[in-house]
C-alpha cells in the first residue's frame, strides 16, 4: 500500500516554481509555475467578462482579445521570472518581457512563455503519474 506522502502532488512546479527553457532558438529562461485551477478559473472568469458584449457566448471573442487575456492570465498566475538578453546583451527585466508578450509583435516570445509553462505542467503531472505508481 502506498503512503500518502508518495501521492502528493509535488508543490514546487505549483507554488515556487522552476526554471525551463523552451527554445533552443532564442536565449531564454522562465521561471515559471505550472497551470492550476487558479489559472483555468482566472482565464475563463476573463473570457467571460469580455464576451458580454459578444452576447455572453465566449467562443464569439476575437481571436486577438482571446491572446490578450490567455497572456495576460499566463502572466498572472504562472510567470514569475526570466533571463533573457536584448539584442545589445543587456538583460530584459521581467517587467519588460511581460510588455513584449503582451505585443502581438513578438508571437515566439509568447509561444516561448506557453511553451515554458506546459513543460512545468507536464513535469507536475510526470510527477503525480509517478507517485501514483508508486
Amino acid at each position: 500500500m502506498a503512503n500518502l506522502k508518495s501521492l502528493k502532488r509535488s508543490e514546487k512546479a505549483t507554488t515556487e516554481g522552476v526554471w525551463k527553457r523552451p527554445s533552443l532558438d532564442i536565449d531564454l529562461e522562465v521561471l515559471c509555475r505550472a497551470r492550476g485551477d487558479s489559472f483555468h478559473d482566472k482565464q475563463a472568469s476573463r473570457q467571460r467578462k469580455a464576451a458580454v458584449s459578444f452576447g455572453g457566448d465566449a467562443e464569439k471573442l476575437p481571436v486577438a482579445m482571446k491572446r490578450k487575456i490567455n497572456t495576460r492570465t499566463l502572466i498572472d498566475e504562472c510567470l514569475i521570472d526570466v533571463k533573457m538578453l536584448d539584442d545589445d546583451k543587456n538583460p530584459v527585466s521581467f517587467e519588460e518581457f511581460c510588455e513584449l508578450i503582451l505585443s502581438p509583435d513578438y508571437p515566439d516570445l509568447t509561444t516561448a512563455a506557453f511553451t515554458a509553462v506546459e513543460m512545468a505542467t507536464a513535469e507536475r503531472e510526470a510527477d503525480t503519474k509517478e507517485a501514483v505508481g508508486n
